[in-house]
C-alpha cells in the first residue's frame, strides 16, 4: 500500500483507541445510568432460568453478548421470591431489579457493571470502524480518517458507547445491514444474501425499532431496481426491471423468513415465557397499558389530565390495528409470546411520553424535538462542518443532471446511503418518544460517511484551503468535546450554553440519566452535617452506596430515613425533577421554589445542591 494508506491506517486506529479509553474513562467510576439495572437483571435472568418475563420490551439478543462471559454467580437472580411471579403481570417492576442488584447478598453489581460495559465498547469501536471503511470505500483514506474522527470524537457517541444499552448496537447493525445491502446492490452472491438476512434477523432481536429495517430494507432494493444500471446476480446480469424486481423480492422474502427463523431461535423455539409451559398469560396487562395510551394519544389529553378525565375518554376506545393484528398472531402463536409483548410495551410508549423542551412539557411531544435537539447536541464543529462541506458537496455538482453517466455512476451508493437517514428520522419526526437524541442515533453514522467524502471531494478540488478547514474543525471538535471529559452525557454545543444551558433546553437522557450519584456519595463525605434530603432521578438504589436521607415528594428512591425538622437540611435534587418531567403538577410545584434559592454546588451538571438552615 501507499504511505498515505498506512498513515491513514494508523491515524483511524488511534482515533479508535481515545475513543475507546475516553468512552471508558467516562463511566469507570461511575454506578448505573437509568436503564442499566434493569437490563443487567434481565440479561442474567434470561441466561440463568431460560424466562424472559423480566424486560420483554428490550429483545434478548443484545443482553446475551452484554453479559458473554461474566460468571452467573456474580450476579444471582432470586426466582423464589413474589416478586419473580408478578414480573407475568407487571414485568416492569422495579422492586424485583433493585432487590436482585442491590440487596441480594454476594452480589457485585460495580463489578458486573463494569465487565459489561467493556463488551459494550467493543460494539462502538466496530461502528467507528463501519463508518471509516464505508466512507473510506466511497472516496478514499481522507474520507475514511476524517469519517472516523466525526464518530470518534462525538461526545454522543463517547457517553452512549459504554452504557449496557442498546442504542449504539441497534445503530451498529442497521449501519452493517445497509452497508450489505450496497455490496449486494453491486452484484448479488449467496453470502451476501445471508449477510443481509441474518443482519436484519439482530437488529429485529436487538430493539423493536429493528423490524424498522424491514421497509428499510425493501426501498434500498427498489431504488436499485429503479436504477439506470443492470444488475450483477450471482453468474448473471439482470437487465430489466422486471426481473431485477422478481430479484428483489426474493432477496426480501428470504430476508424476512429467516428473520422470523430467528426471532424463534432467540426464544429457545418456544412460545410461553419460560420453560414452563403455563407461563403463557392472556396480555390483559399489556393491552390495559395500550388502552390507557391510545386513549391518551387520540384524545390529546393535557399534562395534568385527571383520572375522570381519561375514563371518560376511554368510553368510545376502539381497538387500534396494531392491537387487532398482536392479538391475532398471539392467538394463532405465529411469534413467542415474550416478543408480542415487548412489542405492544413498545408500540404503548411511542404513542405519548412526558417530554421537555425549551422549557416546555408535553405528553404528545414535538415534531421539531429531535431536529432542535440535534442543534443542541451535536458539537458546533461538526455542524460548521456539515454546512460547510454539505454546501461545498452540492456546488461541486451543480451540473450533474447534464451528466447521465454521473447519475449512473452515482444513483445507487447514494440511494444505499440515503435510505436509512431519511426513512428513519420521517419516523422520528412522527414519534412521540421524545426522551432523547439516542434514539435517532442511525442516523449519525451517514453524517459521519458524508462528512468524510465530503472533506475528500473539496481537498481534490482546493487542497490547501481543504487542508486548513479539516485541521481546523478537527482540533475545534476535539477541544469542546474533551473539555467537558468526561461529563460527555450532559454536554451541550457550545452555542446552547453548554451543560448549564442545557438544563432549560432538554430533559431525560439528553442530559440526566442518573450518572451522576457517585459524585453526590463523594459530596457527601465531604459534607456530613445536615439531613440529606433527596430527590434522584435513577435507579441505582443510594442506601447500597451508603446515604442516608429523606425522600422529596416524586423521588423514586427506596425510603431511607424519615424527616427531621431540627437542624440543617441539604437538598439534593436531580436536574430533571426540577424541571417538572415524570412529576404531577402539585409535586412540581414544592420544586419551584429551589429557582430563587443559591445552588451549593452542581455535581456532575445533573444534581441541584441547596443549603437550607
Amino acid at each position: 500500500m501507499p504511505r498515505s494508506r498506512y498513515l491513514a491506517l494508523a491515524a483511524c486506529g488511534t482515533l479508535l483507541t481515545i475513543f475507546a479509553v475516553a468512552s471508558m474513562h467516562s463511566w469507570w467510576y461511575r454506578y448505573c445510568s437509568y436503564d442499566e439495572p434493569l437490563h443487567l437483571v434481565s440479561a442474567f435472568a434470561q441466561n440463568q432460568t431460560r424466562d424472559f418475563r423480566c424486560n420483554p420490551e428490550d429483545p434478548p439478543l443484545w443482553k446475551y453478548y452484554a453479559i458473554a462471559g461474566i460468571s452467573s454467580d456474580r450476579l444471582r437472580v432470586n426466582t423464589s421470591t413474589p416478586l419473580w411471579d408478578e414480573l407475568l403481570g407487571s414485568p416492569k417492576n422495579s422492586e424485583f431489579v433493585s432487590d436482585t442488584l442491590f440487596a441480594t447478598p454476594g452480589n457485585d453489581p460495580d463489578g458486573v457493571l463494569r465487565a459489561a460495559r467493556l463488551h459494550m465498547v467493543v460494539l462502538g469501536i466496530l461502528l467507528g470502524v463501519l463508518i471509516a471503511w464505508w466512507a473510506w470505500r466511497l472516496a478514499g483514506p481522507l474520507a475514511g480518517v476524517v469519517a472516523a474522527a466525526g464518530f470518534c470524537l462525538d461526545p454522543n457517541f463517547l457517553a452512549h458507547s459504554a452504557l449496557v444499552k442498546n442504542d449504539v448496537p441497534i445503530t451498529l447493525l442497521f449501519t452493517a445491514l445497509m452497508a450489505m445491502t450496497w455490496l449486494l446492490g453491486e452484484r448479488v452472491t449467496g453470502w451476501r444474501c445471508l449477510a443481509v438476512g441474518l443482519l436484519l434477523s439482530m437488529a429485529i432481536t436487538t430493539k423493536f425499532s429493528g423490524l424498522l429495517g424491514i421497509p428499510m430494507l425493501g426501498l434500498a432494493l427498489l431504488a436499485r431496481v429503479l436504477g439506470p444500471t443492470p444488475w450483477p446476480v450471482f453468474r448473471f446480469v439482470v437487465a430489466g426491471r422486471f426481473y431485477r424486481l422478481v430479484v428483489a423480492a426474493g432477496i426480501g422474502l428470504f430476508s424476512v423468513l429467516l428473520a422470523w427463523g430467528f426471532v424463534w431461535a432467540i426464544y429457545d423455539f418456544r412460545f410461553s415465557i419460560g420453560p414452563n409451559p403455563n407461563t403463557v398469560t392472556e396480555l390483559n396487562d399489556v393491552l390495559s397499558v395500550c388502552v390507557d395510551c391510545e386513549t391518551i394519544a387520540n384524545h390529546n389529553l393535557p399534562w395534568d389530565m385527571t383520572l375522570n378525565q381519561l375514563q371518560n375518554a376511554m368510553q368510545d376506545w376502539q381497538p387500534s390495528t396494531t392491537i387487532t393484528a398482536s392479538r391475532w398472531v398471539n392467538s394463532n402463536r405465529l411469534l413467542p409470546q415474550t416478543f408480542i409483548r415487548g412489542f405492544l410495551y413498545t408500540y404503548a410508549t411511542t404513542l405519548y411520553r412526558g417530554a421537555f423542551l425549551c422549557g416546555d412539557l408535553s405528553l404528545h411531544g414535538w415534531w421539531y424535538y429531535f431536529p432542535l435537539a440535534m442543534l443542541f447536541k451535536t458539537p458546533l464543529a461538526t455542524l460548521i462542518a456539515l454546512a460547510v462541506g454539505g454546501a461545498s458537496w452540492i456546488w461541486a455538482r451543480r451540473n450533474i443532471f447534464r451528466s447521465p453517466k454521473a447519475i449512473s455512476c452515482g444513483w445507487w451508493p447514494f440511494c444505499a446511503a440515503a435510505v436509512t437517514p431519511v426513512f428513519y428520522m420521517i419516523m422520528a419526526l412522527r414519534s412521540h418518544t421524545d426522551l432523547g437524541l439516542r434514539h435517532i442515533f442511525p442516523v449519525y453514522p451517514y453524517l459521519f460517511i458524508f462528512l468524510g467524502v465530503a472533506a475528500a471531494d473539496a481537498y481534490s478540488r482546493r487542497p490547501r484551503i481543504a487542508t486548513c478547514l479539516i485541521a481546523l474543525l478537527g482540533l475545534g471538535l476535539a477541544a469542546e468535546t474533551f473539555c467537558a471529559s468526561p461529563d460527555f452525557l450532559s454536554l451541550f454545543n457550545v452555542a446552547a450554553g453548554g451543560e448549564r444551558g442545557g438544563a432549560a433546553l432538554l430533559g431525560d437522557s439528553n442530559l440526566d440519566w442518573g450518572q451522576d450519584l457517585n459524585a453526590l456519595v463523594q459530596w457527601r463525605k465531604d459534607h456530613p452535617d445536615g439531613q440529606l434530603c433527596l430527590s434522584y432521578f435513577g435507579t441505582a438504589d443510594p442506601r447500597y452506596y451508603g446515604l442516608h436521607y429523606y425522600n422529596l415528594p416524586g423521588d423514586a428512591a427506596p425510603d431511607d430515613q424519615p424527616p427531621r425538622n431540627d437542624g440543617s437540611h441539604i437538598y439534593a435534587i436531580s436536574v430533571t425533577y426540577l424541571q417538572g418531567l415524570y412529576m404531577t403538577t402539585r409535586q412540581h410545584e414544592q420544586y419551584l421554589q429551589f429557582r430563587d434559592r443559591k445552588i451549593a454546588a452542581i455535581l456532575g451538571g445533573t444534581i441541584y445542591v441547596y443549603s437550607v438552615p
